[in-house]
């Protein structure tokens, strides 16, 4: 699997997650969904988010190497 289709399929997860946790809580709203909200949803954000940027480094990084790779093969 390309870091790209990762990529794409790590924001479609959570854009699932967001909009599946916005149905739930609108019928689960009692301490124990706001302290899974707290504990568990709202410190994947930022992991979330510092992966797709790593992803993204990867993959620049990648094709960077494929286009050095290529250019000592034509030289």
């Amino acid at each position: 699997m390309s870091t790209k289709v990762a990529q794409a399929n790590l924001n479609d997860a959570a854009k699932e997650l967001r909009f599946k946790w916005a149905r739930a809580r609108s019928e689960w709203d009692d301490a124990a969904s706001r302290r899974f909200e707290t504990e568990v949803l709202q410190p994947l954000e930022p992991a979330i988010v510092a992966a797709l940027k790593a992803m993204e480094h990867v993959n620049e990084l990648m094709t960077q190497a494929r286009r050095d790779c290529e250019d000592r093969g034509n030289d």
